[in-house]
């Protein structure tokens, strides 16, 4: 099990084909805070290929169809169903 499996559930189960979550929202639903270099670097978000990434983070979103993108200034991210 994969510590993002609860992002990945929260999206699987998301009707609309963007969704809007709150970095603290992410948290509550991974159950611990997010790492530094998510809060830092746009690079954590990146939309990588699932079969050809080690980046859970990044497999939690993509396996889906979902691309992310971050605004860390308001502590949000953007997730949206099709490519990025």
């Amino acid at each position: 099990m994969s510590l993002y499996d609860p992002l990945k559930l929260r999206l699987q189960s998301a009707t609309e084909n963007s969704l809007v979550l709150s970095f603290d929202e992410i948290e509550e639903l991974i159950g611990q805070v997010l790492p530094i270099s998510a809060q830092n670097y746009d690079a954590w978000w990146s939309n990588e290929n699932p079969d050809h990434t080690r980046h859970v983070q990044s497999k939690a979103w993509t396996t889906l169809g979902f691309s992310a993108e971050v605004n860390r200034g308001r502590r949000e991210v953007t997730f949206r169903r099709g490519t990025p």
